[in-house]
């Protein structure tokens, strides 16, 4: 929500709340009748004050219709290319990375996440192997293949691709009895 719609929903918040003190304390009577009546009588027959319910009005259909807006952000990879500026999002990223990752045995589970900074793409990965592994051999090799199928297929710079290994999990099964 950028600064303006926040100040429309402040001018509405109040407007509907003084609208509540108003119907709230005539109700209970808290307000004499003289009162009530000289403030319509102030706004009868006075066209400015239609002109403003009208664009109050229309201030509060604008706010309904964008709180029901959706807004999807779509997080991308912004590269510039011959003909204008290439965009690939991160889940098509997410997808290479993975892709790049299929050719290693030993890791059995990945997820990631990335995240653009001025350096390039830092890349994290949580993976999950099998055991009997060297671990840092392991994590060099992932992030070894990851930064080159990466790099090679988007033509962006990978700047740093961080590892944990969750778990390492066997591969036995249970024989049944």
């Amino acid at each position: 929500m950028n600064a303006r719609e926040r100040l429309y929903l402040v001018v509405l918040a109040l407007i509907f709340g003084a609208t509540s003190v108003l119907v709230g304390g005539a109700a209970l009577s808290l307000f004499s009748v003289e009162v009530l009546q000289t403030s319509v009588d102030a706004v009868y027959g006075h066209l400015e004050y239609a002109l403003l319910a009208v664009l109050l009005l229309a201030l509060a259909v604008f706010m309904l219709l964008t709180s029901m807006r959706r807004r999807e952000t779509v997080e991308t990879l912004t590269l510039p290319g011959p003909l204008g500026d290439v965009s690939i999002s991160f889940k098509a990223v997410e997808n290479l990375v993975l892709k790049a990752t299929k050719g290693i045995k030993a890791v059995r589970d990945i997820k990631t996440r990335i995240v653009s900074t001025q350096a390039g793409l830092v890349i994290y990965l949580r993976a999950v192997t099998i055991p009997d592994q060297n671990i840092p051999e392991l994590t060099a090799q992932l992030q070894t293949a990851v930064k080159e199928y990466v790099e090679t297929s988007t033509g962006s710079t990978v700047a740093e691709i961080k590892v944990l290994i969750e778990n390492v999990i066997t591969d036995t099964v249970k024989a049944t009895r």
